[in-house]
């Protein structure tokens, strides 16, 4: 449990103990028993959180490469599909940029068959960083580059037949780790209930949040 003395320090601990909540990124769940309805407290305004490439990595892993240590960018039931493995972060000006390894059975499906082309490279993906909420937003999800020349043929031809054949868009929900964490103030405990992104910007490797913070206690 993150311990705040003051209750002047809220929102100094609390952004500290995201910022351990984004780095681990496995907090243990924290749902104790309340007997009373929970008080409301003031938000915590503008507070910025400076999450490096660790936390960034570790929210991504947590929560796109969820299945196995896998990204599933197309998934028709296991028979053909796309998707992303050992994944590593770091971020441009503006955009994440993931380095991962692609496995793709590509083609079409008949029945419990795929027929078409079993694919493996090297690849390097991005999308544009906004947020919204309590989630970072990938945008403009693109394959910037396909070390192996067959790979990269196959899936420039099917990406022009079907667009759609990748995600576009990818969410990135940075409440849910802060949610497990549990804060202590003047001697009661503390709930984070919502968080609001007002705008993230991007210095050399290093992600800029500044966020809002509602929060309750017993």
């Amino acid at each position: 449990m993150a311990s705040c003395r003051r209750p002047t320090g809220w929102a100094q601990c609390v952004r500290k103990s995201l910022a351990a909540a984004l780095y681990t990124a496995a907090a243990a769940s924290y749902a104790p028993a309340m007997s009373a309805p929970a008080q409301a407290l003031p938000a915590v305004a503008s507070s910025v959180l400076f999450l490096g490439p660790r936390g960034v990595q570790s929210l991504v892993v947590e929560q796109l490469f969820d299945r196995k240590g896998r990204w599933y960018l197309s998934d028709d039931e296991g028979v053909c599909y796309t998707y992303l493995e050992f994944p590593h972060v770091r971020l441009t000006s503006d955009r994440l940029v993931l380095k991962a390894h692609l496995v793709s059975r590509l083609g079409q499906r008949f029945g419990n068959n795929c027929v078409g082309a079993d694919l493996a490279s090297d690849v390097t993906v991005s999308g544009k960083i906004r947020g919204s909420d309590h989630q970072l937003i990938l945008d403009d999800i693109r394959i910037d580059r396909v070390d192996d020349e067959a790979v990269r043929n196959a899936l420039n031809l099917a990406l022009q037949v079907n667009p759609d054949s990748i995600p576009r868009t990818a969410r990135i929900d940075v409440l849910e780790p802060l949610r497990k964490q549990a804060f202590t103030a003047g001697g009661f405990a503390v709930h984070v209930d919502e968080m609001h992104i007002a705008s993230i910007t991007t210095r050399n490797d290093t992600l800029v949040i500044q966020f809002d913070l509602s929060m309750s206690a017993p």
